[in-house]
């Protein structure tokens, strides 16, 4: 019984590692039945306890300075943005320029409103 409750911790405390990333999207996507959602929420709160007592996460507990170099490196190939920068830059601009038109269209439509109930109030007490 005390190696299967040891070997449980053990697991929720590996399973952080490569969840930070992806804490909460994960369970969003699917699996709430499950109890994905806890596991996340237990696992990421276990990750954030032992970063603040011991000043390390549990992925630099268990590996060395050189793995963590290596798997670095791995991400960074990985990474499409350090691979092609202008087309993340690209994509940056893009999503930059769309919001600043969400927010510009919601703006006009506030404005309109406002101009509206300010010419029902004006034209209500003109024809009293």
């Amino acid at each position: 019984m005390r190696k299967f409750i040891s070997l449980l911790f053990l697991g929720l405390l590996v399973s952080g590692c490569y969840q930070s990333s992806l804490t909460y999207v994960a369970p969003a996507t699917g699996g709430i039945a499950n109890g994905k959602a806890a596991q996340s929420f237990a696992t990421t709160s276990a990750s954030y306890l032992i970063k603040e007592k011991t000043g390390k996460t549990p992925m630099e507990h268990l590996l060395t300075k050189e793995q963590i170099n290596t798997v670095d490196k791995q991400k960074d190939k990985l990474n499409p943005c350090k691979k092609n920068f202008e087309f993340c830059s690209t994509i940056k601009a893009r999503i930059e320029s769309t919001r600043a038109k969400i927010l510009l269209q919601k703006k006009i439509q506030e404005t309109k409103g406002k101009i509206s109930s300010l010419s029902l109030d004006n034209s209500v007490s003109l024809n009293k």
